[in-house]
């Protein structure tokens, strides 16, 4: 079984978008996005992404997008399939090189996480992402979200 990451591609979206996990489609959907949209504006908008393929079939996306660039902040976020638990050591693991490699482009990365979203947030904070103590109301139906950040100094 073959197990590769690669620079993310449109090729990857209809398949990943079709097989999405439902908590990250649930996160979706609370922004006012559908699978297939909220990973094409991702990697459209991402200064760097990747695709985690297991047999030449994605099971994950990840990347970052500029929130801000002349303040150093970037948007990290990642999207996977419904069969991304079964491999999330062979790319979890290595998703901390990849968080360096983004705050070397931003030095502070920080996004939102919709709380339902549990395996997500277990994932960032074993990233060593921290998280504020309430949640927000966010996206198009004020679903609670939980923000989180990491600074340069903080790999």
């Amino acid at each position: 079984m073959a197990r590769i990451i690669v620079p993310a591609h449109s090729d990857h979206l209809f398949w990943l978008a079709s097989n999405m996990r439902k908590a990250d489609r649930d996160e979706v959907g609370a922004l006012g996005m559908g699978p297939y949209r909220a990973l094409a504006d991702s990697l459209a908008r991402s200064i760097v992404a990747w695709t985690g393929l297991v047999d030449d079939r994605p099971v994950c996306m990840w990347g970052v997008t500029p929130m801000d660039i002349l303040l150093g902040i970037g948007s990290p976020w990642l999207l996977g399939a419904d069969d991304l638990p079964k491999y999330a050591m062979t790319f979890l693991r290595l998703n901390k090189g990849y968080v360096a490699n983004m705050l070397e482009l931003f030095p502070t990365l920080v996004n939102f996480v919709d709380v339902r979203n549990e395996l997500s947030i277990k994932w960032l904070k074993w990233l060593g992402f921290e998280f504020d103590s309430e949640p927000v109301a966010y996206g198009v139906w004020k679903r609670p979200f939980l923000r989180f950040s990491m600074e340069g100094s903080n790999v």
